[in-house]
């Protein structure tokens, strides 16, 4: 049976553990107790046009890549699509597949099938050993859920509509009449991830709080890494659902290079949305600043505030962002 382009947790079958990218070490795929519901242990499977397919893992955004084409070669994850990041995926029957790297007879190994967490993983000559069969156990379809998967590169700017006749402050996103503001990805609920770090933007501890501290974090998934982009005049109302606040900075402030974002209830900022070849850009609306995780860190707790004058090419580690909606969520109730 053929794997369809998708999302996946691939798992051994020999060992019962799971393809599983590092958190420690973003460059390391090993074997690992199943973890359901982290992006760590999900692979976005996509077929190529050579009828080879890409494995890039959702939480980190690297691609599985084999160090070389020789036995014990690490497979690892990049940041960077190359050949060795091509796959074929063969039926190895009763729901088994091997995973051949593109063009050789190497397949993806687990290290004699151990099940002890943090087992290597390599590429050896195929065997009929069971380390070398996995299961692709699929969590949903790729195509149609992600907002990253548009590569809208901005072209002629259209003039912004001006404040007023409808106001850019309070509360929900209905509406849809005239004026209202459509950005590079469309309104909806998503998280929202740095494209270098694969890190999530997070309200920290779901504090509801006006001035609660937004912060790069490792992706969980929960409420307080979702947020609502909610058309204004100028741009988005972020709103996050965990506590109904938004992205925003703390009242009074202005913003001003190193001005960290918070959440907020009273000061509702609106966010334009810009496309670039590699993902998009936030940018507080009528102003040259534009949101930034600080240097692009993995780091837990890592900056995130707003900055002047960066360049979008070649573009800072921290600016580039990824709209991942996912089908299925469910409404917020209201705070």
């Amino acid at each position: 049976m053929t794997i369809r382009s998708g999302v996946y947790r691939i798992k051994n079958s020999k060992s019962g553990t799971y393809f599983d990218n590092s958190e420690k070490n973003r460059e390391v795929i090993h074997g690992w107790d199943s973890r359901p519901g982290s992006g760590n242990q999900e692979w976005e499977v996509r077929q190529q046009n050579d009828n080879s397919y890409t494995l890039r893992n959702v939480s980190s955004r690297r691609w599985a890549h084999a160090s070389g084409n020789r036995d014990g070669s690490r497979v690892k994850a990049e940041d960077t699509e190359r050949e060795a990041s091509h796959w074929d995926i063969c039926d190895a029957g009763d729901n088994n597949y091997h995973i051949y790297l593109k063009g050789t007879r190497e397949v993806i190994d687990l290290d004699m099938g151990k099940d002890e967490n943090g087992t290597s993983i390599n590429i050896w000559g195929k065997t009929d050993a069971r380390q070398q069969k996995w299961k692709f156990d699929k969590v949903r379809d790729v195509d149609g859920g992600h907002c990253d998967d548009r590569r809208d590169v901005p072209g002629p700017q259209q003039p912004l509509p001006q404040p007023g006749g409808g106001g850019g402050g309070g509360g929900g996103g209905g509406g849809g009449g005239a004026g209202r503001y459509q950005g590079a990805c469309p309104a909806g609920r998503y998280w929202i991830r740095n494209a270098h770090s694969g890190t999530a933007l997070d309200l920290s501890g779901s504090n509801s709080n006006d001035g609660a501290a937004v912060i790069g974090y490792q992706v969980t998934q929960g409420n307080n890494q979702q947020w609502e982009l909610e058309p204004g005049v100028q741009g988005y109302r972020i709103r996050n659902i965990a506590t109904g606040t938004h992205l925003s900075l703390r009242s009074g402030e202005r913003p001003d290079a190193g001005t960290l974002l918070t959440g907020n209830n009273k000061n509702t900022a609106e966010w334009d949305v810009q496309g670039t070849q590699d993902g998009y850009t936030l940018h507080l609306a009528g102003t040259n600043f534009v949101l930034d995780l600080a240097q692009g860190s993995a780091e837990n707790g890592a900056k995130v505030a707003p900055h002047s004058g960066l360049k979008l090419y070649p573009p800072s580690a921290g600016i580039i962002l990824k709209f991942e909606k996912q089908s299925g969520i469910q409404e917020a109730a209201s705070h």
